[in-house]
């Protein structure tokens, strides 16, 4: 078993440089400057060079990804041009609610999931059964991304009492009377 587990986190290192690889090339591919992005569309040229000079745009494109390598290694996500924070605090803020969302979002699935299970076996080739299997299918079928849309409609308009729950971003309040 530990030797299937070494194995598995061996293969995985191609496949994260692979990622990596892609999504440093499709970041260059994308049109625009970043420097006049970040610099601002009043900057002159000189404002620009130097905003290129700081984030290493001015580097040959190998020595640009060495960085960009090291730093996701180091834990550097660099700064988010949203928001002028740090990435890795961006994503920190965000890890709690995620987990929690995720242990809620498993818990139910286990425990419909079972519920259904048990329902299909003790009352076999009856409604029961078809009706778990067609849920199950239709839920392997749905897109989650198309599902998450969804549900956050229906529970960002009135329901069970609260006239709004709160906005679909962001972590508020759970109903707001």
């Amino acid at each position: 078993m530990l030797n299937y587990v070494i194995k598995r986190l061996l293969g995985l290192i191609p496949t994260l440089l692979i990622v990596a690889v892609l999504v440093f090339l499709f970041v260059h591919m994308l049109p625009g400057d970043p420097a006049r992005l970040i610099a601002g569309p009043e900057a002159d040229a000189q404002v620009v060079a130097m905003v290129r000079q700081q984030l290493g745009l001015d580097q040959p494109l190998h020595v640009q990804f060495w960085h960009y390598i090291t730093n996701v290694l180091r834990g550097d996500f660099g700064i988010s041009m949203a928001s002028r924070r740090p990435v890795a605090s961006e994503i920190a803020s965000r890890f709690m609610p995620t987990l929690w969302l995720t242990l809620a979002s498993m818990s139910w699935a286990v425990l419909f999931g079972m519920a259904a299970g048990i329902a299909a076996a003790v009352w076999r080739n009856r409604w029961p059964d078809r009706l778990g299997m067609a849920l199950a299918v239709s839920g392997i079928s749905f897109p989650a991304f198309a599902l998450g849309m969804l549900l956050m409609q229906v529970f960002r308009l009135s329901w069970a009492g609260c006239r709004r729950w709160g906005p679909t971003a962001g972590g508020t309040i759970f109903c707001r009377r």
